[in-house]
């Protein structure tokens, strides 16, 4: 078997697995088990924190809902510069993986009449395209940054434009909202369903 079909399977296979485990045991696999951690171990929760963040990026999942765990639990200066990095992280893996793992079938084939739609209109003005692309929360900046790589626009040209975009957006859910914890509790688990 090829490595890339064997990446690809091992990928389906673990978010296959994960998927399935979450229904599974919902109680047990919680994003809110780092707010006991973060109690006792501070740095280990944080770190947990930034390993799902630079994962995400390779299931799909949008940040949102980690984002929204990250502010009941972090503060949000650390929570800020943690999600950043996180978020760049990610980036940086669908940048450099997507075509390896198998994204550009799926983008085209999911989101085909955006990629197409970006592709054309990215043309000359990648930057600004990619800062609104991220700043805007109901569409996914992954797809932005696939399609950044598959245009071979340079790396940190789109790091840059998912940094203005996405700090702008983070800055606003976590330095401008008022958060009733408990309500917060009950929506993240609702996003999560």
């Amino acid at each position: 078997m090829n490595p890339k079909k064997l990446a690809f399977y091992l990928w389906l296979l673990l978010i296959t697995g994960g998927v399935t485990a979450y229904f599974i045991f919902p109680d047990e696999i919680n994003i809110l088990f780092l707010e006991e951690l973060s109690d006792e171990y501070h740095y280990i929760a944080l770190s947990i924190y930034f390993l799902l963040l630079s994962a995400r990026g390779l299931t799909m999942i949008p940040s949102t809902p980690l984002l929204l765990a990250g502010v009941l639990i972090f503060d949000p200066l650390e929570l800020f510069f943690v999600n950043m990095a996180g978020i760049l992280s990610s980036s940086t893996i669908v940048y450099y993986f997507s075509k390896y793992l198998g994204f550009d079938l799926y983008f085209e084939t999911k989101y085909g009449k955006y990629v197409q739609k970006i592709k054309r209109g990215i043309t000359d003005k990648e930057l600004p395209v990619i800062v609104g692309w991220s700043f805007f929360p109901l569409v996914p900046t992954d797809l932005i940054v696939y399609v950044g790589s598959s245009l071979r626009i340079p790396v940190l040209k789109c790091l840059m434009g998912v940094f203005m975009g996405e700090s702008v957006l983070n800055a606003f859910y976590i330095f401008f909202d008022d958060f009733d914890p408990e309500a917060l509790k009950l929506e993240l688990t609702w996003v999560i369903l």
